[in-house]
């Protein structure tokens, strides 16, 4: 009998490039150079996450010839499982093996930039992934000529490999911190280069969101609207990873952020892990952590609030005007980085439970639609079990779901797996899982474009 979850295994729609390199393809890219490739910020990250220092190039050569224990070693430094922990700054470490190969390609392989994004098309291409929007994030970011020339090449590579019925889309990943000089340079690349804009189809905000809420990005979505309209065939959509690891602010806030990420204009969201895992569990993850958040997050809360009082009384939220704006005027004179601490009780957490589902609501009348990453969520994303995963309170929900591996190499699970895993772990059937889904290719960016 055909398969109902088939089309949801075709089509990827959050992967980032890196992230799809197994370990032999590290060993095949480096075992013969592995005393040339500068290690140190690998090294130092992984000393400063796991306390002790690796000898990189000592397991690759010993990997090279073949050495089994050697192969297993490396996967233990790249691999990223449960026994890590949900700790990002381990996950940036292990994920730093392969920055640093791909700088060293970048810099000094003959055509070595389009070695991870070919490599990376290609696993899927052999996996029977026939669309794929494959996104890329470039680490540093004030080299803006590196920016331009690390995106352009991964577009060249995505446009190459297109055909056999195969049909990769390029997301270039902006930084959060500054990104309308990042996109200025994106805009120039397409205008120089318009055979690109064929398939860069949107821009994508990833890697740490801690510390920079949506409203930063506010400018960046005009622009784009405007040039959108300037330029439909050049048209870019936005992609936004959203309420992920948000230990810094309080799980209002952390909602909220997934409200605002949508209001602002985003086709698609990654991972809302804010806005399915129940806050009970969620307090309990880090010890205090959701306690405290900055003034400032607490004001914008509070404005929030004020804005959208009449939704949330609809969904069973208290909303006291008087008293919001009596706690706002108290901290208006507080220095904006100084934290502000709230208990939680039983009758808090339920109304940040009817919070998600106001949330919720608002996403699926907006039309945004959620991108859930099963096992990037349980190793990263701190959820502790697999009942316990959002996906399966945003399949209860109205809100539109799509099914991604987020970084199948670093997690050896691909989209078929993670399609897999959501079947046997939900209350549906198959076919009830599929059609409540639907095809994922209605969700791809420029939906307008052949697929």
């Amino acid at each position: 009998m055909p398969d109902p979850l088939a089309p949801l295994k075709r089509c990827e729609l959050h992967v980032h490039a890196g992230g799809c390199l197994s370990v032999e393809d590290l060993i095949e890219m480096a075992g013969g150079r592995a005393g040339d490739i500068d290690w140190s910020s690998f090294v130092e990250a992984f000393e400063a996450a796991y306390g002790r220092r690796p000898d990189p190039a000592a397991m690759f050569r010993r990997a090279a010839r073949g050495d089994p224990a050697a192969v297993e070693e490396l996967r233990r430094h790249f691999v990223f499982t449960e026994e890590d922990g949900p700790d990002f700054a381990r996950f940036s470490a292990k994920f730093g093996l392969l920055i640093c190969i791909g700088r060293h390609y970048m810099r000094h392989v003959p055509c070595g930039g389009r070695e991870v994004m070919g490599r990376a098309l290609d696993h899927h291409r052999s996996r029977g992934v026939r669309y794929v929007e494959m996104r890329a994030h470039y680490g540093r970011t004030s080299d803006l000529p590196g920016f331009v020339e690390f995106h352009r090449t991964n577009a060249e590579v995505t446009r190459q490999m297109r055909g056999g019925g195969f049909e990769p889309r390029y997301v270039p990943s902006l930084p959060r911190s500054s990104p309308l000089p990042a996109y200025d340079l994106l805009r120039r690349m397409m205008a120089d280069r318009p055979e690109l804009a064929e398939v860069v189809a949107g821009v994508d905000f990833c890697n740490v969101e801690e510390g920079f809420p949506p409203k930063g990005v506010r400018g960046l979505f005009r622009r784009l609207r405007a040039d959108n309209d300037t330029d439909p065939q050049a048209a870019l959509e936005v992609l936004y990873h959203v309420g992920e690891i948000y230990f810094d602010k309080s799980l209002e806030s952390a909602v909220r952020w997934c409200h605002e990420a949508a209001e602002l204009g985003s086709r698609r969201l990654g991972h809302c892990i804010a806005l399915g895992l129940d806050p009970e569990v969620s307090v309990q993850r880090r010890g205090g952590s959701h306690l405290r958040e900055p003034v400032a997050e607490r004001l914008d809360q509070i404005a929030w609030d004020l804005r959208h009082r009449r939704g949330l009384e609809d969904a069973g939220v208290e909303v006291s005007p008087a008293a919001l704006e009596a706690e706002r005027e108290s901290l208006r004179g507080r220095d904006r980085q100084a934290l502000c601490r709230r208990p939680y009780d039983d009758r808090r957490l339920e109304q940040v439970r009817r919070r998600q589902e106001f949330v919720l609501g608002e996403l699926t009348r907006l039309g945004a639609v959620v991108e859930s990453c099963p096992s990037s969520n349980l190793r990263l994303g701190s959820v502790p079990r697999p009942e316990l995963h959002p996906v399966h309170r945003f399949l209860d929900s109205g809100v539109d779901v799509v099914i991604g591996a987020d970084d199948p190499g670093i997690f050896e699970s691909p989209l078929a797996a993670e399609v897999d895993w959501v079947a046997a772990t939900t209350h549906l059937s198959d076919e009830a899982l599929a059609a409540r889904l639907g095809d994922p290719l209605q969700h791809r960016l420029r939906k307008g474009d052949p697929p």
